[in-house]
């Protein structure tokens, strides 16, 4: 983006933060939280009056929720959605919701919850998805962001306009009441499909668009206990074949329903119709309130760039992240658990960047990482889009077996990455989940900047490494040194030591796992050990990008 005039609107700016949020949708607030939390003051701005009550995402997937995790919310979001154990399955219905067809079956989050505290091989998330209404996430987002200290969020606040000069930005900001100008370090738009930030950039979306879906939030508080079979036989989603086919989808409350249809044709029956058809049979009288009505866009679309600068150059001011940069409808989960994918990437690079450790290249690799991996995403919802049986599209893979391949801060290792979901250390990939001897989760004993992990079995004490790794003596000194880079450029780094026998078997062969903030692993140690200078230097973005001694 060429720089704009800003001179006149810096002279009048009325405000000054590090980083101005546009968008208070799940992506903003949770990059807001992530900065406040990191010790960078931030402000939100949001054209709405208040969060509003219209059917979006309706799940949040295993990878959302870890991340939500690390920020002390998970637990808050897991009692406010679908209970635990409440039916996960599909059923197909022919009408009506009282001929039934077939169900397919799904575990239910309790169950998938029993699986993972049993199974330690890595290939579990820390967390299990739960179903979530985007309605019900956003006003406890909100209320987080709002008690975070240095987080200021305005609602009824809409970003009109800004520029980028004199190595910051300064925006334009329209109230009730007036137009302030707020200066800022770093603007993310974080404000949806229809982005100011992006439009004011220039930024193009290239991809697919198709026939929008109507859909309807209905209240209907007496459906869910009479829907087909109980507890034991009752779904979550139910799709009607029949004339008019439609989707009914049960919301986190088992009050609230949304329903999907075609646009309508003409003579086409209004949504009203459809639901009083659908649901009318099983359950008499039928009392409803349709809370909102509108069409859904169906749309796979892709940012050309996540910056106001072109990719691989140093310098960006303004970035993109969630439906701003990739609007996609993508059911299941993964556009939400991509987009809070973007903000957990980026909240610890800007904070790095303004903490004063972060490079150059740091923030330039934030488009490098997360657009590929919205590329994958979009990928994936047009294979469920086209698909006969959608339900059976399996989106895990685009959620939690991604890895940063093309990242130049990340340490490459040498041959061919593991493909899909396997448990790997292999550079870029998320650090596989497992459990540590005394029951604690791994994931939660990472600290909050960059944490070295010494893998040592009971007993190691110096003998030789493994497959002619470093000895453990030799790993305790790379230890130090590295400790003692990552204090020269003032980075957060903690040691841990695991001597998990689990461990042993998820991260074979490596006695030194490097990983990041947002739990990807940065560096690993393979059979010689490289410069600790050149380590610290390259994961911080202050050094070049490239493979240095590892596995």
């Amino acid at each position: 983006m060429p720089e704009r005039d800003g001179r006149t609107l810096a002279a009048a700016a009325s405000s000054d933060v590090p980083v101005l949020i546009a968008g208070g949708g799940p992506v903003g607030l949770t990059l807001a939280i992530s900065l406040g939390q990191l010790g960078v003051r931030c402000e939100v701005v949001d054209a709405r009056p208040a969060p509003a009550r219209v059917p979006r995402a309706g799940r949040c997937g295993s990878r959302a929720m870890e991340i939500f995790r690390r920020l002390g919310l998970s637990a808050r979001l897991r009692a406010a959605g679908l209970p635990a154990e409440a039916s996960l399955d599909v059923a197909i219905c022919a009408g009506s919701l009282a001929r039934p067809l077939s169900r397919h079956r799904y575990l239910s989050v309790a169950e998938i919850l029993a699986n993972m505290l049993e199974v330690n091989d890595g290939t579990m998330p820390l967390e299990p998805p739960v179903i979530l209404s985007q309605y019900t996430l956003e006003p406890l987002l909100r209320e987080a962001a709002e008690a975070t200290p240095g987080v200021r969020v305005r609602f009824g606040a809409e970003l009109f306009d800004f520029a980028v000069a004199g190595g910051g930005v300064t925006a334009m900001v329209h109230t009730a009441s007036r137009m302030r100008t707020v200066r800022a370090d770093y603007l993310v738009g974080c404000d949806g499909a229809d982005s100011t930030v992006r439009r004011v950039l220039g930024v193009e979306l290239r991809g697919e668009t198709r026939e929008p879906v109507r859909q309807a939030l209905i209240y209907c508080p007496d459906l869910y206990e009479r829907l087909p079979g109980g507890a034991a036989a009752r779904s979550v989603q139910y799709h009607v074949t029949g004339a008019h086919p439609c989707t009914l989808v049960v919301q986190d409350d088992t009050q609230h329903f949304t329903l999907y249809a075609a646009a309508a044709g003409p003579g086409g029956p209004p949504l009203t119709t459809l639901f009083e058809a659908v649901a009318g049979a099983v359950c008499q009288p039928l009392t409803y309130k349709v809370v909102h009505e509108d069409l859904w866009p169906q749309q796979l679309l892709l940012a050309d760039r996540y910056t106001d600068r072109e990719p691989g150059t140093a310098g960006s001011r303004v970035f993109l992240a969630g439906d701003a940069a990739h609007p996609a409808s993508t059911a299941g989960g993964l556009g939400l658990s991509t987009a809070v994918g973007d903000a957990a990437d980026l909240a610890w690079k800007l904070a790095a960047t303004l903490h004063g450790w972060g490079g150059p290249a740091l923030l330039g690799s934030y488009e490098a990482e997360r657009r590929p991996v919205a590329a994958q995403a979009i990928t994936a919802s047009f294979a469920r889009a086209v698909a006969d049986e959608p339900w059976s599209v399996d989106l895990r893979d685009g959620e939690l077996g991604y890895r940063y391949t093309g990242s130049p801060v990340i340490s490459h290792a040498g041959g061919a990455s593991p493909t899909g979901l396997a448990a790997t250390t292999w550079p870029g990939a998320r650090l596989p989940h497992l459990w540590l001897d005394d029951g604690n989760p791994l994931h939660d004993v990472l600290g909050s900047g960059f944490t070295l992990l010494r893998i040592q079995a009971a007993g190691d004490q110096g003998g030789a490494g493994a497959r002619g790794a470093p000895t453990d003596r030799a790993a305790v000194g790379f230890a130090r040194e590295l400790a003692a880079e990552f204090g020269r450029l003032g980075a957060p780094l903690d040691l841990v030591e695991v001597t998990s026998a689990a461990a042993q078997a998820v991260y074979p062969g490596h006695r030194l796992i490097l990983v990041r903030p947002d739990l990807h692993v940065a560096w690993r140690s393979g059979d010689s050990l490289p410069s600790a200078a050149a380590v610290a230097a390259l994961v911080t973005g202050n050094g070049g990008g490239g493979r240095l001694n590892g596995g």
